[in-house]
């Protein structure tokens, strides 16, 4: 058998290079392509599994939230979570926008996970994380912000009221025989 040899031909030789230069122009390409900042999230929780879950849908809201806002979020943005936020009322999510020496402004985003003694669920706080980061977009965005409050306040018959349901017809009825009955 004969060995192998190791001498390039023109053929490789003309592929190594194409493929180099196409692995130059993509690098390029994605270089100059605009990238997201990724905004830190901070969730101060001691369960593990529930603080990884949440960080992974709030991380997934803000990526989508930042691909429609683009460049009206300011550039500088931390979303802290915690248990409760103090206040007169307690609030479901707030911002503070503050101003650091060099003039440049940055913008915490607070979220609560519990309200009045009420646990908030995921839906409730991405509600007020997308809220909170499209206020500080209006902000940053010229012009006038016009919104209109739509307000929808559970009623004490809506909680209360409940969905009755027809009796499974597979289960036993009282006072009727069964199969077992009628074969004897």
């Amino acid at each position: 058998m004969s060995k192998r040899s190791r001498k390039s031909n023109q053929i490789s030789i003309c592929i190594r290079q194409v493929a180099r230069a196409v692995a130059a122009a993509v690098c390029c390409v994605f270089r100059h392509l605009p990238r997201w900042q990724r905004i830190p999230i901070e969730i101060v929780l001691a369960d593990h599994n529930r603080r990884r879950g949440l960080k992974r849908e709030l991380a997934h809201s803000v990526r989508r939230l930042q691909k429609i806002l683009g460049d009206l979020l300011p550039t500088d943005i931390v979303v802290v979570v915690q248990q409760v936020i103090p206040a007169e009322g307690q609030l479901a999510g707030c911002c503070q926008i503050g101003q650091r020496k060099d003039q440049r402004q940055f913008a915490l985003v607070r979220l609560a996970l519990q309200v009045n003694g009420k646990r908030l669920s995921t839906d409730e706080m991405l509600a007020a994380l997308a809220e909170q980061l499209i206020g500080l977009a209006m902000k940053e965005a010229e012009g006038f912000d016009f919104r209109v409050p739509i307000r929808i306040e559970p009623t004490a018959e809506a909680s209360e009221t409940r969905t009755t349901f027809r009796p499974d017809p597979l289960a036993p009825r009282s006072g009727e025989s069964g199969p077992e009955s009628q074969a004897a």
